[in-house]
């Protein structure tokens, strides 16, 4: 994590978890940051598809740094629904809900990040002993249990996912009342990877749930 200013300390936080295969260097966790300038210090923890150690080190900084706001896209997404996230909000773009399913596509291959790593890997495999891991991870149980403090975010036009991430949230977050918010928003005009279109939708939910929690 980049060191900080005095003043830069002072501000809230919002904390944002990165999808499979990028790192703090992708463009999303900048953009978050030239948004929110002198208003919020946005932090980003480096993750692989490991859910054990990724989530041990995701909790060890929200225990830390106590984020009010916790935003994951696709894999950071199901890490979002799954860590230990106190009373943040938490907005999921495109999540990942059956990342076992999802990620077996490329098991054993030796896969290239799409940006470069703080830590200085740029090739990632994954086995079957990091995917048998998600086993032990309900996460349509977490769904329910945080379904207050959940903003959803998903594309019809998700080309990974298909409708599995709206099949599976639609049901849990839809009914909720009016004083909650816009807890689920769906758009045709964006990807799974959520560039464009997707982070000025991305933007608007981060601002209606801003001003429910002002």
């Amino acid at each position: 994590m980049n060191k900080i200013t005095q003043k830069e300390s002072e501000l809230p936080v919002i904390m944002y978890i990165h999808g499979f295969r990028s790192g703090v260097n992708g463009s999303k966790r900048e953009q978050l940051q030239k948004h929110f300038e002198g208003e919020f210090r946005i932090i980003a923890p480096e993750v692989d598809a490991d859910p054990e150690k990724s989530l041990a080190i995701i909790n060890d900084i929200i225990a830390l740094e106590k984020p009010m706001i916790i935003i994951g896209t696709s894999l950071g997404g199901w890490m979002t629904l799954m860590c230990e996230s106190s009373d943040a909000s938490l907005v999921v773009v495109n999540p990942c809900l059956n990342p076992k399913e999802i990620l077996s596509q490329w098991k054993d291959e030796e896969l290239d990040y799409f940006c470069p790593r703080l830590d200085g890997v740029q090739t990632y495999r994954l086995t079957d002993e990091i995917l048998n891991k998600y086993d032990r991870y309900d996460v349509v149980q977490a769904i329910k249990n945080k379904r207050e403090r959940i903003y959803a975010l998903c594309s019809t036009h998700d080309e990974l996912l298909g409708t599995t991430h709206i099949d599976t949230l639609k049901p849990v977050l839809s009914p909720l009342p009016p004083v909650y918010g816009r807890h689920f928003t769906v758009a045709d005009n964006f990807g799974h990877r959520c560039s464009g279109e997707g982070m000025s939708h991305m933007f608007n939910v981060l601002k209606r749930l801003l001003g429910l929690r002002s």
